[in-house]
């Protein structure tokens, strides 16, 4: 018995040192990469100031970047993350009210910053969605940051962020875009402009910019768990049964064909903003996907 009892002992010791060298190995590679600076060649954009090109930048950032998802309404930062074990997140404060970035960015660190996740100093920012914001064309880029300028200052200084061991293990094991620096190709060519209007392009490029291919894959086809909740498959395979009715009423209302409510996960509460058109013409992509098996 006393044996059993040793070799038990020399089993859970070893399942806790495994589980010990595991974490700290996560934390050493996550710290590296928080750590590690992002040489960025920033191009210059010409910044608006027209009164169409403002409220374009209020669109973008209001219903396709979903700016004020984690920013807030108003936009002067807010709780994203309150979860020890997961990370402890405060959005920025984009405003030029005390504890804002707006008094002290100048163009090219909104472009740095937005396009390629990366801070004026070359650290990465976390968890801020670049990854899909790098494919804005400059057109559409500088309008947003034209907007962004004119927001009302409101004063609010952001608490330092903590990266809980779970945030720092999807990091490491899976696509989880904690640094996105780390996933933008900084090389490849600026994006193109593409033409606003009721085509399949400008809805590839709604869903490309509004991040749709960060949670549902690059392909559509969904399977990745966002805060556990699985990302859907947007492919005839998996919402081939649906109308279009049903796909505008779902990023309107959140609620899905069968009545049941979507994920907060799911932010419907800024799709919403989107026009008939931008969501029809987005539809029109998704028709011409070819049918995926989840994730696949």
């Amino acid at each position: 018995m006393k044996r059993l009892l040793k070799w038990i002992g020399y089993f859970v010791g070893g399942i806790v040192a495994l589980i010990i060298v595991f974490v700290a190995s996560i934390y050493a590679i996550t710290s590296v990469r928080m750590g590690k600076t992002y040489p960025t060649q920033v191009e210059a954009v010409a910044i608006p100031t027209d009164s169409v090109a403002l409220e374009r930048g209020h669109h973008l950032v209001d219903a396709v970047g979903k700016c004020a998802q984690c920013h807030g309404d108003n936009l002067a930062g807010m709780v994203v993350s309150d979860d020890p074990v997961f990370a402890r997140l405060w959005a920025s404060n984009l405003t030029r009210g005390k504890g804002g970035i707006g008094t002290s960015y100048t163009d090219a660190d909104y472009v740095r910053s937005i396009r390629y996740g990366v801070r004026r100093n070359g650290k990465p920012l976390i968890f801020m969605p670049s990854e899909a914001f790098t494919h804005f064309s400059d057109a559409d880029l500088s309008a947003m940051i034209a907007y962004l300028k004119t927001i009302p200052p409101v004063d609010q200084t952001i608490p330092p962020k903590t990266i809980g061991p779970i945030a720092r293990a999807l990091s490491v094991m899976a696509k989880f875009p904690l640094i996105p620096a780390r996933l933008i190709n900084r090389d490849e060519r600026r994006p193109a402009s593409v033409s606003i209007g009721v085509t399949k392009e400008y809805g590839n490029y709604l869903l490309a910019t509004g991040g749709c291919t960060t949670c549902h894959n690059p392909n559509l086809s969904g399977g990745a768990k966002i805060e556990g909740v699985p990302a859907a498959n947007l492919t005839p395979t998996g919402i081939g049964k649906w109308s279009e009715a049903d796909f505008m009423k779902v990023l309107r209302t959140g609620v899905r064909p069968d009545g049941r409510i979507l994920s907060a996960v799911m932010p419907w509460p800024r799709t919403k903003y989107l026009t008939d058109d931008e969501i029809h013409a987005m539809w029109m992509y998704l028709q011409t996907l070819p049918a995926r098996q989840k994730g696949g």
